[in-house]
């Protein structure tokens, strides 16, 4: 018996498996980025990898101001993929959503599709941002007590931060490489650390690095005090985790809210079909789609706001 999927079905799995080939390419390009990055630190390794049409892409991306922020938040939340490429997969992202709505609804609305597959993109990148810098936060502690140890055994804050790397997981470790491999291209430990504080902004971090900053240019008792901001942010882990845990109803209720949006155009187009077409060709159902979409989009703003507790 032959069972026919329907136009929209089939896009989807499109779409599903047009977005997975595009991140597959992703990480490929990546890997080969890792391992050039040996002979890329020569002049001639350099010139190759820019002679590369995805090379000078990136390239040109990355000159401009949206792409150095790209380029940062993609650092920061850990994911190994070049700007060109992040880019190209947010186009084709669009180009999907366009097709597909445009199948159900009015091509206005595929183009709205695409914006919001643009807005979700951005906003994984800041959710893996967010949990990247959290899991740094869980590691202070640790990495206080690592600098404490190392400077009470009479060790310089260079060759501390060094030991810190090796020794902790990452994000920390990762994050404490780039440090030290500044400080060996003869980076000041200053300005090093404020790097670092700028890649993962959070106030325990920005406590830790004034510590650091304070004790180098005015001495004091590092260790006494390194000691002290790790006990403390040790308490503040396990506040954060406690308020984590007593929000996580709120937060599933924020993302159910959404889908259910979703869920429930799906079913309506199910139940009648065309049903949306027919309205997203009228005015009025236009303003009646657009005024309902705005409320979704302000419930899920107003619930992430109240669930946004700083600790």
């Amino acid at each position: 018996m032959n069972i026919e999927l329907p136009l929209p079905a089939i896009l989807g799995i499109l779409a599903v498996t047009l977005a997975l080939a595009t991140w597959g390419i992703g990480d490929l390009v990546a890997g080969w980025g890792q391992r050039r990055a040996l002979v890329a630190r020569s002049e001639l390794g350099a010139d190759a990898r820019i002679n590369t049409p995805l090379g000078r892409l990136d390239m040109a991306l990355r000159r401009t101001s949206l792409g150095k922020n790209l380029a940062r938040r993609l650092a920061a939340s850990g994911m190994r993929v070049q700007v060109s490429t992040f880019i190209m997969m947010i186009i084709a992202g669009g180009i999907v959503a366009i097709i597909v709505i445009g199948q159900w609804m009015a091509p206005v609305f595929g183009v709205a599709a695409a914006v919001g597959v643009g807005f979700m993109f951005m906003s994984y990148v800041r959710r893996r941002e967010e949990r990247r810098k959290e899991e740094f936060i869980a590691q202070l502690p640790e990495l206080a007590r690592v600098l404490s140890n190392a400077t009470h055994a009479g060790l310089v804050m260079r060759t501390a931060i060094e030991i810190a790397a090796d020794e902790l997981a990452d994000p920390a470790g990762e994050e404490l490489k780039r440090t030290a491999d500044a400080l060996r291209l003869g980076q000041p430990v200053e300005e090093a650390l404020r790097d670092l504080g700028e890649r993962l902004p959070s106030r325990e971090l920005g406590v830790l690095i004034s510590t650091l900053v304070v004790s180098a240019r005015a001495g004091g008792s590092l260790v006494t005090a390194l000691r002290t901001i790790a006990t403390t942010l040790e308490e503040r882990k396990e506040i954060r985790r406690e308020v984590k845990t007593i929000m996580g109803e709120a937060v599933v209720t924020n993302w159910s809210i959404g889908i259910l949006g979703i869920v429930g155009l799906a079913m309506v187009n199910m139940v009648m079909p065309g049903a949306l077409r027919a309205m997203s060709e009228n005015l009025v159902g236009q303003v009646i789609l657009g005024v309902a979409a705005g409320l979704f989009v302000t419930s899920l703003l107003i619930i992430r706001r109240i669930t946004r507790i700083d600790v």
